[in-house]
């Protein structure tokens, strides 16, 4: 039987370590977990010595750390054996590396050097909520599924962030009247978001199959859609539209209600809308 060893009360570094193996080393996702202390093997044998029982986190193998002072972890080791012997497949290699550089720098408290350390936004964090988790389920097992569901989740979240840092690249950049727009033709909403937070004051999303569109600004007050959302509603007299009360957002279907209609207005004509506001 397969085996995978990490240390009790298993920290981010040690869970990362594991779920990496189980999720890409070839016939380790079904592997058991077991746990021993820290700096311990399992039955006290070295490390690396029975090919059927791998150590992460602890008894100082080759997955092991702490007998280096490089600026390393368990989940940078794991990492690196799996990408070097090709067992990821290259359009998850970005987004795995922004988690694994995650983990590697918290758990070396490299967040300390954040702007703000102390600002409770952190605590939202995978890493602090391990520890809230640890005192919530006391089994390192379920402690573990928790986590690996939350990782899943994350490399989700970067997936769509690689391509949206692609699909800004391939959008339409145009000034209008609240300044540097940005269109785009995606079914990722992170686009949106990701564009919005490298600058751009509006943003044009329509989605390629569905047609929905939506379109959205900066979150500040000087900002608002209410001319572009007027001069729509003298056009579309079909597709369904919510215009935020914030004034930032102006919604053509929404994922939650699939009886709405998507817009007739092709998105060059939305984006001749925009600009002719003035």
């Amino acid at each position: 039987m397969k085996t995978i060893v990490t240390h009790l009360s298993p920290d981010l570094d040690a869970i990362a370590s594991v779920w990496l193996i189980k999720k890409y080393l070839p016939d380790w996702n079904g592997a058991q977990i077991k746990f021993v202390p820290s700096g311990t093997t399992l039955d006290d044998q070295l490390p690396d010595s029975d090919k059927n029982i791998i150590h992460v986190d602890t008894g100082l193998g080759k997955f092991d750390h702490h007998q280096t002072n490089d600026y390393t972890s368990a989940t940078k080791l794991v990492y690196k054996y799996l990408v070097g012997r090709d067992f990821v497949e290259e359009k998850e290699i970005k987004p795995l590396e922004k988690i694994v550089e995650y983990v590697n720098s918290t758990d070396h408290f490299a967040e300390v050097f954040y702007s703000e350390p102390a600002d409770d936004r952190y605590d939202f964090m995978i890493r602090q909520l391990v520890d809230g988790l640890k005192v919530i389920n006391r089994e390192e097992l379920k402690l573990i599924e928790i986590v690996f569901q939350l990782l899943e989740a994350v490399l989700i979240v970067f997936k769509n962030k690689v391509s949206a840092e692609e699909e800004i690249k391939n959008g339409y950049v145009f000034k209008s009247y609240l300044g540097k727009s940005l269109a785009l033709e995606s079914k990722n909403e992170e686009a949106v978001k990701f564009a919005l937070k490298k600058g751009f004051a509006l943003v044009i999303r329509r989605h390629p199959e569905v047609g929905f569109t939506r379109i959205k600004t900066l979150p500040d007050k000087k900002l608002s859609l209410k001319p572009v959302y007027e001069e729509i509603l003298k056009l579309d007299k079909k597709g369904s539209w919510f215009f935020h009360v914030s004034g930032h957002m102006l919604l053509n279907g929404s994922s939650g209600n699939p009886k709405l209609i998507p817009t007739p207005l092709s998105l060059n004509k939305i984006i001749e809308i925009v600009k002719s506001i003035r």
